[in-house]
C-alpha cells in the first residue's frame, strides 16, 4: 500500500472528530493527486466549520509534506496541529504528528529535536497505555541510538519495542517488524552479523505474500549484511530484490521512501561493485546513487554516500578525490553526528527517565498515604459493620435452621402423601386393566375357540380370521401385562429389562425355530436403574425391531446387545436379512414410532439397512 493512501486510510479512520462531508473530500482529492495537492488544500481550507475541522486541516498538511519529503513544511504545519489538537483533546491524531515531526527532523540530522517528540508522543502513549506507539517510539529511539553508533543502548530500545508490538492487540504486524528491524540494523553495524541475520529473517515470520513488498528495506538490509561478510554475490541479489520489490510498491510515485531506499539501493551496489574491482560500474552506479541521497535529503544518506566514495577513491588511488570526499564525510559527521549533539540526546533521554521515575514516585507516596487513610477508615467501619452482622447472623441463622428442619419435614411429608397418591392411582389402574380389559379380552379368546370347536366350519377363509382373533386377543394381553408391569415399578432395572426381552425371545423362537437370537447386556448394566417411561420405551423398541425382522427381514440371525460405552449407553438391534432402501421406502408407523419413543426419552435413534442387513442403534 502506498504511504499516502495508508496514512489517509488511518486519517479517515482513526481520528475521533469528524470533518464535514465537503472538507473530507476535498482532503482525500488532495492526498491522491500531486500535482493538484495544494488547490485541493485551499478549497480544504475555506469549508473548514469547526475547530476539529481546522486542527484535521493542519494535520493532513503535516502528513502530505512528510509523506513527500518536504520536512520544514511538515514541521511548520505539525506544531500547528498539535496545538490544535491538545485544545479539542484529540490524542489518536496527536501520536501521528509527533512522529511526523520527529521522523522530519531527523531526516534533516537534527537529532536532539527529534528525540524530544518522539519522547513527547512516548509519554503520551504511556499515559494511555498505547502499546501500538509504544512499540513504534521505542523503535525511533533505537534507531537514533543507531545513528550515534551507540548500538547496545539501541538494541535495548529495539527489544522494549519488540516486546510491546507482541502484546499489542492482535500482535501488531507493522510494530512488529519495525522492531525487528531497528535491533538488526544495530547489530549489523556492532559487527554481530549471525544475530543480525536472525532478527531481519524473522520478519518473514510475520510477512509473507504480497505483504513483503511493503518490506524492501528488509530485504536491503540483508544484502547490507552479507555485504559487510564480504559475500558481495549473496549482497548484490538480495539488494536487486529490494530494488524490484520497492519499484512495484512505488506504483511510479517519488515520494520520500522511493528516493531514501533508492539511495540505499544504489549506495550499497556501488560499495559492492568497487570491492569486486569493477571501478567503472562502480563510478556509474554512485553517480545514480548521489542523484536519490540529494533528493531524499537525509543526512544519514548523506554520510554514508560520502564515507562510500571516500573509500572508493582510496581504493583506487585516487588522492585528490578521497580528500574532498573525506573532507565531506568529516565535515557532515562532525557537524550532524558530534558527540555534543549525542551527549545533549543522551541527556534528553535521562532527563525524560528521572522525571517518569519521581512522577511513579510521587504517585506511589499519595498512593500509600491515601491508602493508609483508608486501610483505617475501612478497618473501623468493617469492625462495626461486622460486630452488627454478627448479631444479625446469630439470630437469622437459629431462625434460618428451623425454618429449614420445618420445610424438610413438609417436603418429607408431601413426598410421602404424593407418592401413596400415585402408586394408588397406578395400583387402581393396573386392577382396572387386568379386571376389566383382560377379562373381555380372556372372553374374546374363549368364546372364538369355543365357536371353532363347537361347529364344524368349513370355510377356510373364516377358520383362519377366527384364528388370527384369537392370537390377537392374546398377543394383546401379552402388552396389556407388559404395560400393567411397567405400570406397578417405580423404577426397572436393565435385569429386569433382560427378564423380559428374554421371555419375549422364547416365544419368538416358538414361532420361528429357523432363527437364531442372541441377547447380550454388559453386566454392569444390570443394576443400571431407569425409569418405567424409559424401561417400557426401550422395551417396546426392541419388541417393534425384533418383530420387524421376523416378518420382514428373511433373516437367520437377530442379535441385541446392550453395552456402556464412558458415560453413555448403547443398544444395538442387528439382523442379516434382506434390508430395504431407506431412501424409497415409506416409513410406517413401527419405524416411526420406535424413533419417537427413544426421542421422548431423550435419546438417539440411528437406522442403517442394506441388503446384508438391518442396524438399529439406540444411544442413551
Amino acid at each position: 500500500m502506498k504511504i499516502a493512501r495508508l496514512f489517509l486510510f488511518l486519517l479517515l479512520c482513526l481520528v475521533q472528530f469528524s470533518y464535514s462531508q465537503e472538507a473530507k473530500k476535498l482532503i482525500y482529492k488532495a492526498f491522491g493527486s500531486k500535482d493538484s495537492s495544494d488547490y485541493y488544500f485551499k478549497l480544504a481550507k475555506k469549508n473548514i466549520k469547526t475547530p476539529a475541522d481546522e486542527a484535521e486541516y493542519y494535520f493532513g498538511k503535516n502528513g502530505r509534506c512528510n509523506d513527500y519529503n518536504q520536512p520544514d513544511s511538515c514541521v511548520f504545519y505539525g506544531l500547528i496541529a498539535i496545538q490544535k489538537f491538545k485544545k479539542i483533546g484529540n490524542s489518536n491524531s496527536l501520536y501521528y504528528v509527533y512522529n511526523n515531526i520527529a521522523a522530519s527532523y531527523r531526516k534533516q540530522g537534527q537529532y536532539e529535536k527529534a528525540i524530544s517528540y518522539i519522547l513527547d508522543g512516548l509519554k503520551l502513549a504511556e499515559t494511555e497505555n498505547k502499546e501500538y506507539w509504544l512499540a513504534n517510539y521505542n523503535s525511533n529511539i533505537s534507531l537514533n541510538y543507531h545513528d550515534f553508533e551507540s548500538y547496545q543502548k539501541g538494541i535495548l530500545y529495539g527489544k522494549k519495542a519488540l516486546n510491546y508490538g507482541l502484546k499489542a492487540k492482535n500482535r501488531d504486524k507493522k510494530s512488529i517488524t519495525f522492531a525487528l528491524n531497528a535491533i538488526a540494523i544495530n547489530f549489523d553495524d556492532w559487527n554481530k552479523p549471525d544475530s543480525a541475520l536472525y532478527y531481519h529473517k524473522k520478519v518473514f515470520n510475520y510477512v509473507k505474500g504480497k505483504d513483503t513488498l511493503d518490506y524492501s528495506h528488509t530485504y536491503n538490509n540483508i544484502g547490507n549484511t552479507y555485504m559487510k561478510q564480504k559475500k558481495y554475490k549473496e549482497a548484490e541479489s538480495w539488494i536487486k530484490r529490494a530494488m524490484i520489490i520497492g519499484d512495484l510498491n512505488s506504483n511510479g510515485i517519488k515520494d520520500a521512501r522511493y528516493y531514501y531506499e533508492n539511495a540505499t539501493h544504489y549506495t550499497n551496489l556501488a560499495t559492492i561493485a568497487y570491492n569486486l574491482d569493477d571501478f567503472a560500474k562502480a563510478e556509474t552506479l554512485f553517480d545514480k546513487a548521489y542523484f536519490f541521497v540529494k533528493n531524499s535529503k537525509s543526512a544519514e544518506k548523506f554520510r554514508d554516500y560520502f564515507q562510500q566514495r571516500y573509500l572508493f577513491n582510496k581504493k583506487r588511488k585516487n588522492l585528490e578525490k578521497t580528500v574532498e570526499f573525506q573532507e565531506n564525510y568529516i565535515k557532515l559527521r562532525d557537524s550532524v553526528f558530534e558527540l555534543e549533539r549525542a551527549k545533549t540526546f543522551t541527556e534528553l533521554e535521562t532527563k525524560y527517565q528521572t522525571a517518569k521515575k519521581e512522577k511513579l514516585l510521587i504517585e506511589k507516596e499519595a498512593e500509600a498515604k491515601q491508602k493508609n487513610t483508608m486501610l483505617i477508615g475501612i478497618s473501623l467501619l468493617a469492625f462495626f459493620i461486622a460486630l452488627i452482622g454478627f448479631l444479625i447472623y446469630r439470630q437469622q441463622k437459629q431462625k434460618n435452621v428451623q425454618q429449614k428442619q420445618e420445610y424438610k419435614l413438609k417436603k418429607e411429608i408431601s413426598k410421602i402423601e404424593t407418592h401413596n397418591k400415585l402408586q394408588e392411582q397406578r395400583l387402581s389402574i393396573s386392577r382396572d386393566l387386568h379386571d376389566n380389559i383382560g377379562a373381555q379380552l380372556t372372553f374374546i379368546i374363549s368364546s372364538v375357540d369355543n365357536i371353532k370347536y363347537a361347529f364344524d366350519i368349513t370355510n377356510e377363509k373364516l377358520d383362519h380370521k377366527l384364528s388370527h382373533i384369537s392370537n390377537f386377543a392374546k398377543e394383546t394381553i401379552l402388552e396389556l401385562r407388559d404395560t400393567i408391569w411397567a405400570m406397578n415399578s417405580n423404577e426397572i432395572t436393565f435385569e429386569d429389562l433382560e427378564i423380559r426381552i428374554n421371555n419375549y425371545i422364547e416365544k419368538a423362537k416358538e414361532a420361528k425355530d429357523q432363527i437364531s437370537f442372541s441377547f447380550a447386556i454388559d453386566p454392569e448394566l444390570k443394576t443400571q436403574k431407569l425409569t418405567s417411561v424409559q424401561g417400557m420405551n426401550i422395551y417396546r423398541t426392541i419388541q417393534e425391531a425384533v418383530n420387524n425382522s421376523i416378518k420382514y427381514a428373511n433373516a437367520s440371525i437377530i442379535s441385541i446387545n446392550a453395552k456402556k460405552i464412558e458415560n453413555r449407553i448403547k443398544i444395538s438391534i442387528q439382523d442379516n436379512g434382506i434390508g430395504f432402501d431407506l431412501v424409497t421406502v415409506e416409513k410406517g408407523n413401527g419405524l416411526k414410532n420406535m424413533q419417537k419413543r427413544i426421542e421422548e426419552i431423550g435419546g438417539e435413534f440411528h437406522l442403517s439397512s442394506s441388503n446384508e442387513g438391518t442396524l438399529i442403534e439406540v444411544i442413551l
